[in-house]
């Protein structure tokens, strides 16, 4: 629906740790330590630390494994944006790309608790 907005907007995600990732039926939330969140309605893609690439497109409901498991207890390192892909960076290496698109609905939300934000991609 938005591209994203710039990394230097973003650059309070930095620091935040995974508590939770938790998987509706066509949507995903990964929920931090500090009760902000990021809810992903459309795709995403999981780079692990061994450079495993995992993509889940949220809509699909494809059978494929989901490895987010893996991004539990680690903290974001580093923000950087496309207009339409969201590239977050773990202590571990890890990366999760959220992807947004240019059309009539929403693909996820970003909250943050510690300055009331909230965003809509």
């Amino acid at each position: 629906m938005h591209p994203f907005p710039p990394a230097d907007e973003l650059q309070f995600l930095i620091g935040e740790e995974v508590s939770q990732v938790c998987l509706d039926p066509y949507g995903l939330q990964f929920r931090f330590v500090s009760l902000g969140q990021i809810s992903v309605d459309w795709r995403i893609e999981h780079v692990d630390r061994d450079g495993q690439s995992h993509v889940h497109d949220c809509q699909a409901q494809t059978p494929e494994a989901l490895y987010l498991q893996q991004l539990l207890q680690h903290r974001i390192t580093k923000v950087e944006t496309e207009p339409y892909c969201l590239s977050l960076t773990f202590d571990d290496g890890a990366v999760l790309q959220v992807f947004s698109y240019d059309g009539p609905y929403e693909c996820g939300h970003i909250w943050s608790s510690g300055n009331q934000l909230a965003l809509v991609f």
